[in-house]
This record gives C-alpha cells, sequence and structure tokens, in this order.
C-alpha cells in the first residue's frame, strides 16, 4: 500500500479549452501534470482525479458563471489525459472544495495509511488553494501528520476581468506556504 496520493484537480476542457472559466493559457500544466500522473502510476500511488461536474442549480453559480455542467464536454479530462483515465479514480464534485466530495472522503476513510498528498491542477486561487488548506486542516484537527505538496510548475488559475492571473495565482501559493504546505 502505497503512503501516497496524487491528487488533479479540474485539468478539464471547461478550464484549459474552452467555456466561461477557460484560459487556453493554463494548458502549460498538461505536462508537468502528465509527468506525475505517469510517475505516480508507475510507482503504485493512487492517483484522484477531480472534475467540475455541476447540476444547474450549483450553489457555485452565485460566484462563477455556469461551467462544467455534470455530463458536458467541459467537465471532461482534457484530451492530453485520457490516456489514463481508467486507471485514476475519479471524484466528481458540485463545488469549488473538492475535500467535502463523496469520492474524496471515502478515499480519505478507506486510505489512513495515505500521509504524503501531492497536489496538481487548477485553479490556484480557487479549487487548489481550498483543497490544499482544507486538508491541511483537517491533518491539524485530527492530529494527523501529512506532508501536504503542491507542483508549482503544474497548477495555475485563469485571466479574466477582476480575475488578474498573475496576482491570485502567486497570493494562493503564498497563502499555502504559509499554512505549511510545501510548493515544490
Amino acid at each position: 500500500m502505497s503512503h501516497q496520493a496524487l491528487v488533479v484537480l479540474d485539468v478539464l476542457n471547461g478550464f484549459l479549452v474552452e467555456g466561461p472559466l477557460a484560459d487556453p493559457s493554463i494548458a502549460k500544466i498538461i505536462e508537468p501534470t502528465k509527468k506525475a500522473i505517469e510517475k505516480a502510476l508507475a510507482e503504485g500511488i493512487p492517483v484522484l482525479t477531480f472534475r467540475d461536474a455541476h447540476d444547474e442549480a450549483a450553489a457555485e453559480f452565485d460566484a462563477y458563471p455556469p461551467h462544467c455542467l455534470k455530463g458536458s464536454w467541459e467537465s471532461q479530462l482534457v484530451d492530453e489525459l485520457l490516456p489514463y483515465r481508467d486507471r485514476m479514480i475519479d471524484v466528481e464534485k458540485n463545488t469549488t472544495n473538492g475535500f467535502f466530495a463523496e469520492g474524496f472522503q471515502t478515499f480519505l476513510r478507506d486510505h489512513p495509511e495515505v500521509t504524503h498528498y501531492t497536489i496538481v491542477g487548477c485553479c490556484t486561487d480557487i479549487c487548489v488553494l481550498q483543497f490544499g488548506v482544507t486538508l491541511k486542516t483537517y491533518a491539524q484537527t485530527h492530529k494527523l501528520s501529512l506532508t501536504i505538496d503542491v507542483i508549482c510548475d503544474a497548477v495555475d488559475t485563469f485571466e479574466l476581468p477582476h480575475h488578474p492571473k498573475a496576482a491570485f495565482h502567486e497570493t494562493a501559493l503564498a497563502m499555502m506556504s504559509a499554512a505549511g504546505i510545501r510548493i515544490i
């Protein structure tokens, strides 16, 4: 049993290819993400791939435009990750914070041996930040010794008016580092 897990957050068409929150510049994370997935799978490390799969009444749409509806093309992995799909654990989520997704809660309960989580994906200042900090808080609350890493060249966020990509990305990395998450 591996003591590690790789968390791949929202490397989806709706963020990297096309959709109201898509920014094609995020595609630069695909190659480092693929390398992390290939390494994990070769070493027998479980890979969890989180996917926004919103219902039409998702509360998240109060803050963000409707995106990545369950079953839509937007909610699917980018083409480059499809060859690994059947070897990864698919976790659908209907909120920004995948920590609370039923699939992850099941994994967390069923795999107490995992003490090292590595996180990649998007968006740095939303899903990555929320998942990482919540996992760190969970570990502190339950007095667990967890190592949490974020691969800095395998995370990114989008550019939109009132959402300056570089500033939000760097701030999120700094906040995670200040919370005790290693930025590698």
